[in-house]
């Protein structure tokens, strides 16, 4: 699998919290979903509970790359 650095203008002025599929479909990642799935449950992606629903939290994970990259923020 070729990785490729997704720019967090991607997903800036965007929801703040999205579906695993819609995230996927934003990333290109769509072929990828089940290994999407399993970084939820492992806690790689953070996400947020609505009820029964959760959803990706893409300010998290922003701030997480952001981090990750020495980046203040």
């Amino acid at each position: 699998m070729k990785v490729e650095e997704l720019p967090s203008e991607l997903f800036a002025g965007g929801p703040r919290y999205l579906t695993l599929e819609r995230f996927a479909g934003l990333a290109g990642l769509q072929e990828q979903e089940p290994m999407l799935a399993r970084w939820v449950e492992e806690g790689i992606l953070p996400t947020r509970r609505f009820g029964r629903h959760q959803l990706i939290d893409i300010q998290a994970l922003l701030q997480r790359l952001d981090h990750s990259k020495g980046t203040p923020g």
